[in-house]
């Protein structure tokens, strides 16, 4: 009965999590490593930057959309100078209580800790060595995937490190662990990105890029859904990008070429012709893109969660003088 329950829970987020979450594949053969990223979100600021390795090192590149202060933007995936490659996507996890993990050491920015990985290791073993020294569970709803240039690859969740070494592999919004194959499939990009590489697999750019285009979400309010596609050549040490549904028109960077620029930032969008359907999901103003919005929701909640204590301390007061006269 736990199991179904379980299973059931499963079913019912990842449901919930088409909304707002992210794919991705990676495929090797002959020597040579891909990896793509779709980024799924509301958000219209979408950006690539690049930072030069310090005191040895590791020089890399980011993509990402969601601002986080001083930090700059939160990383969802990236390649460093040794192909290492990692992609970040929303996931669930219960949460569970393990004793191992209260004496690592604890995250408090997130950012510079997924960044720092980057800079820091050459290969997955190292990224494990890296991770197993900090409590994972402050990514309580993330999965992450790190790939490496001879196409190993570890699946990070929040209690557990899975390894692999498949010539192609598929993940999206679900700890694979804890994930039953049916469950996984209820993610109509993932089952796509599967079913495509079921029959060839190859890692030529042209593949990739009509693989990446199965996978994307297009939504039907305003067209939302993948914001960015990157494509990672682990082996060359270049990136192209793809963007909002476009997949006639592609940016390409070279890493090492980047890299002797000096750490800069570049945003996307202003890096392809103007798109009508972006344009029009920029104008469509939510909580998620308008702080102003997102400012005075937050307010008005506030106000009716006191108005709601006070309301509730004045019946109670005067309950209790009714029964004071009544007595």
């Amino acid at each position: 009965m736990k199991k179904i329950k379980t299973i059931f829970c499963l079913v019912l987020l990842l449901s919930f999590h088409v909304g707002d979450s992210c794919s991705m594949y990676k495929v090797t053969k002959n020597g040579k490593t891909m990896v793509g990223c779709n980024e799924d979100a509301w958000r219209t600021t979408s950006h690539i930057w690049f930072e030069v390795g310090q005191n040895n090192q590791y020089g890399a590149a980011f993509t990402g959309s969601r601002w986080d202060g001083e930090n700059g933007y939160a990383p969802q995936s990236g390649m460093n100078e040794h192909g290492l490659v990692f992609s970040r996507l929303a996931s669930y996890h219960p949460k569970l209580i393990t004793s191992k993990f209260n004496n690592r050491i604890q995250i408090t920015n997130p950012t510079r800790y997924l960044k720092h990985i980057l800079h820091s290791c050459k290969t997955v073993e190292d990224v494990k060595k890296y991770i197993e020294k900090y409590d994972q569970r402050y990514f309580i709803e993330d999965v992450f995937i790190y790939i490496e240039r001879s196409g190993k690859y570890i699946i990070v969740e929040p209690y557990k490190i899975l390894s692999g070494n498949d010539a192609k592999y598929v993940l999206s919004n679900f700890c694979p662990s804890i994930t039953p194959k049916s469950a996984a499939n209820k993610l109509e990009r993932y089952k796509k990105g599967t079913s495509f590489l079921t029959s060839k697999i190859d890692t030529d750019l042209d593949f990739c890029r009509k693989l990446s285009d199965t996978m994307h979400v297009c939504r039907e309010k305003i067209g939302d859904g993948t914001l960015l596609t990157s494509i990672w050549d682990s082996t060359n040490g270049a990136v192209n990008l793809y963007f909002y549904h476009q997949y006639d028109q592609t940016v390409q960077f070279n890493l090492t070429k980047e890299l002797a620029k000096g750490n800069h930032i570049l945003k996307i969008d202003t890096l392809f012709p103007k798109n009508a359907e972006f344009e029009k999901l920029a104008s469509y103003q939510t909580p998620q893109n308008n702080d102003t919005i997102r400012a005075f929701l937050m307010i008005s909640g506030l106000f009716f969660a006191l108005c709601s204590v006070y309301f509730l301390i004045h019946f109670i007061a005067n309950r209790k003088k009714r029964q004071i006269q009544c007595s």
